[in-house]
Order: C-alpha cells, then structure tokens, then sequence
C-alpha cells in the first residue's frame, strides 16, 4: 500500500470515519542550476539559469506558498556571478498568473518564434536565442504567483494571498528572501510588471520601502492602475478606450487612412480628451445638435457607423467594438472580430449576430503556443524535475466574494492618502502607492509601457491615472511614457521588442534628470 493511501486509510479511522485527505505538501526551498552561453553582439555571453522555488509565510499560515522562479545570471570565466549588478524581479499579471508569457516572449536569454498578430499553428514550436535579452545590463528573476505556473499554495493560506493586499505582501516576501538566499541584498533592484502586475508593481514599490526595500527603478508595460475606470458606468471608461479604437481602426483601414498613425492617434486623443469627455459629461441633458456632431466625428476616427455610434449614446463597450469594427467591412475580413489583447490580431467568430464576441481571439492564438514552449524549456532545458501541471492561473473562483474562493479586490491605501472611504477602499486604485513610493524616494525612477492596439489596458487610460498622482511638480519627470507599435504583450512585435528592450537599455543607465531624453510624451 502506497503511503498516500496509507494515510487515507488512517484519516477514515478517525472521526466520524469520513476520509479527509491531506492537503499535499508544499515543495520545499531549494534550487537546481545549468550553465549557458549565446551569441550576443558578435560576442559570446555565459550565464546560468536557476529554477528553483522559495517558500514565503503569510501573518497566519507558515509555510503559505512554494513560490517557483526562473533566474537568470551572467557568469565570467570562472562560473562565478557579480552580485554587484542590477537584479530585475519580472512578473505577469491575472491576477493569479503564471509568468509564462514574459518568461519566453520577452527579456529572458531564449524568445518563442511564433507568427506576429496572426493565428499560431500547433506544435512544434521555435525557440531561439533573444537578441533583446536584458541579461546584458541586469539579471532576471521570472516569478509565478501563488497558485499559479509551478508555484503552490497552502489551502488556508488562500484566504490571505488571494487579495490585492496578500498578493503584495507575498511578492514582498519572496524578492527579500531571495536577497538573502543569493546575497543580492546590495544590488541595485529593479521590478518590472505587466497587466495586473503593473497595479501590483505600483503597490509592491510602495510596500517594499515600508519592509526595508528601495527600489531604483520600476517597469510598468500594459497598465491598469485604477480599477475605478473598469466599471463601464463611468464616463472615463468610455474616453480612457476611445483612442485605442481610432489606433486600431487605423491598422484594419477603417479609418484615418490619409494620414500616417500617429497624427491620427493625437487626433483621437485630442477628441476623447475634449469633445467627448464633454459630451459625455452631460449625460441625458446633451442636446441632439451636439450628440449628432460627435457621433459623427466618433465615426469617423474609428470606422463606426455614425449611427451606430448615436444609437450606443456615445458610448461603445470595447467588447462591441472588437465585434462592430469589420462586421461590414466588405473585404475578405467581413464579419471577423479584432483581438483584446492586440487589436491587429483577427479572427472568425461562430455568431456574426451576436454583439460581442464568443472567444477571445488573440489569446486562443497564443497560449497554446506559450504553455507548449514553456514546459518543454523550463523541464527539458532547465531540469525542473516536478511532475506537476503548469497552471496558467490559480485556481480561485473570479465570480466569488468569498475570501479564499475569489479575489479580495480591496485594497488598503498608503497612510494619508486623500480619500473620503478612509484607507480601506474596495477596488485597487494603486497611484497613490506610486505617488507615496517616489516621494519617500526622489531617486526612483519610474518607465511606463504601453502598446498603442492593446484594447485591453488603453493608454489614454494610463496617462490619465499618472496624471491624476498629485506629484509635487519637482517629481513629474520620475515618470517616463514609452509607446509601442503592438498590443497587450507589447514584446510579441518585433519591431515592439526591439524598441523596447533599446527603451530598457537607455533606462537602466540613466538617472532620473535623464528620463526627459527617454519620455515621449511630451508636456
């Protein structure tokens, strides 16, 4: 008899004699190294490649999670690494994600070779060296969340580390532990985050200081820093997307096609940013002159019909207009519906009538491809020996309020922030972490990523929220805006990667006085 039906057997004795299995044992701390070189540069770089996992506690449960991570390093003749270079904690976002798709999309020694903004086929998949690595001007830690890719968590630990709040903590937890495991505790430490992880990232360089933990800099690419603005009842909603729909309605030739994309992207920003936001302010009381002029010029910058336009009352759901844009376009493309997460993918959906779409298109495209690369790297590569399944996301129930079941969305805002709910609010609205974080630290410096297509976190939306921070004018230009020709996973372009990592590179080496050369939004 195995043991694990030994202890079964055991537990049915007890009690009433109903079985109650164990919960399975967290993977200890422990770590398993390989060696690599690359061409990079006409030059041959070496580095090592750790996966391994930490166990973190929460202020109730110890251990609460076996936090897996994938570390990168270079090494010099001897294998030995530099403990004195930058070191850059990488994440993605869910909440509750692994970080698959910045781990083999972006910044890390190997790079998936899939199609670009077009469906993938199946297996196999191309894996090369990434000329865009980071490793030249920092090492990389790649972390999956609790619950989440090869990370585990304990059962009563989900209550805690399933929130806006816990999930901040354990981050803060396992990048400390971390320093101490590897003596990283003097290099100079950077995070970077994406989707989610851009709001967790935002809070995370806030807690950080209050555990004994200064950040040099902060990577935030595809933002959400206030969930206020996702609740479509709100006007911004409407104008923190508008400009996305006219970039993408411009990729497809539906629109503004008579000049080149960034004239008609300021054009569309200039449009959400004044004629709408004042339309739209007016609600009910709009005047039929006034709403018939900018469902006109609503139309016009984003490929709508005027009428359908006014008949939304100005107001097109992102998931409507991915399903209206080509509905009538009268080209092959007739009737496909556009990517959420990069608006130039597209795809057939199975009911033209419907008004929104009945799958996600761009991400049906990739995440095949991603979880297939991923196993194969990180298990036949990189001798992770679990025989676990790697998880996209933790298992938590999104339509639950039940702390442990579902996300705690609340989040608790730092001390003297100005709010009428008091600190404790219910959704996670992160830029007064951010304005908190700079303050206490002048030096931080801080890059914000955003892909022009991603219908997913719009950048009209970002620039609102940073400026909307309350920043002592002095301390503006911590902030640095870099833009992108490519969606939600802006690296996935390779004319998007290749900007962005020469973005990172000139970041890295930079101090804040020189983040006006970096910023291209210009005042």
């Amino acid at each position: 008899m195995s043991e694990d039906a030994m202890s079964q057997e055991n537990a049915a004795k007890q009690g009433n004699g109903s079985a109650k299995p164990t919960e399975p044992k967290l993977r200890p701390t422990g770590e398993h190294t390989t060696s690599h070189a690359m061409e990079l540069n006409s030059e041959t770089i070496h580095y090592q490649a750790t996966v391994g996992t930490i166990t973190i506690d929460t202020k109730d449960v110890k251990p609460a999670a076996s936090d897996f991570y994938v570390a990168f390093e270079l090494i010099d003749e001897t294998g030995k690494a530099d403990t004195t270079r930058p070191v850059t904690f990488i994440f993605n976002g869910g909440p509750g994600s692994s970080s698959t798709f910045l781990m083999m999309g972006s910044l890390g020694p190997k790079r998936i070779d899939i199609p670009d903004a077009a469906p993938v086929p199946a297996a196999p998949y191309g894996l090369k060296d990434n000329p865009y690595t980071m490793l030249p001007y920092s090492d990389i830690v790649f972390i999956d969340a609790p619950g989440a890719g090869f990370s585990q968590i304990a059962e009563k630990a989900r209550k805690e580390l399933f929130s806006v709040d816990g999930d901040v903590k354990g981050f803060s937890a396992f990048i400390r532990a971390y320093l101490t495991r590897f003596h990283r505790w003097n290099s100079p430490k950077y995070v970077l985050g994406e989707s989610y992880g851009t709001t967790r990232g935002a809070a995370l360089s806030y807690r950080l200081q209050q555990d004994g933990v200064a950040l040099n800099g902060l990577v935030l690419i595809s933002n959400i820093l206030d969930y206020a603005f996702t609740f479509d009842t709100s006007d911004q909603f409407y104008v923190g997307y508008f400009p996305t729909y006219a970039t993408v309605a411009h990729y497809h030739g539906k629109a503004g096609q008579d000049v080149d994309i960034e004239t008609h992207l300021n054009a569309a920003r200039e449009f959400a940013n004044g004629p709408l936001r004042t339309a739209l302010a007016q609600g009910d009381a709009i005047d039929e002159t006034t709403k018939r002029s900018v469902a006109k010029r609503y139309a016009e910058l984003t490929g709508l019909s005027e009428q359908y336009v006014y008949d939304s009352d100005l107001r097109v759901l992102d998931m409507r207009f991915r399903k209206e844009l080509l509905r009538h376009n009268g080209g092959e493309d007739t009737g496909m519906i556009v990517g959420r997460y990069d608006g130039r993918s597209k795809g057939y959906d199975l009911d033209r009538t419907a008004q929104e779409e009945t799958f996600v298109v761009d991400d049906s495209f990739l995440d095949p491809a991603y979880s297939s690369v991923a196993n194969a790297y990180l298990r036949d590569e990189l001798g992770w020996d679990g025989t676990e399944e790697r998880r996209g996301f933790a298992d938590f129930d999104w339509e639950s309020t039940e702390p442990g079941k579902g996300w705690t969305w609340w989040h608790s805002l730092p001390e003297g922030a100005k709010t009428s709910w008091g600190a404790h609010i219910p959704f996670p609205t992160v830029t007064p972490d951010l304005a908190a974080a700079i303050a206490h630290e002048p030096t931080l410096k801080v890059m914000i990523g955003n892909g022009i297509y991603d219908l997913c976190t719009p950048f009209n939306q970002t620039e609102y929220d940073i400026d909307h921070m309350a920043l002592p004018k002095p301390l503006r230009g911590n902030v640095a805006f870099t833009y992108y020709p490519a969606g939600h996973m802006l690296y996935t372009a390779p004319e998007s990667i290749r900007k962005f990592s020469g973005d990172l590179s000139r970041f890295y080496a930079s101090d804040v006085a020189g983040l006006a050369d970096i910023n291209e939004r210009k005042a």
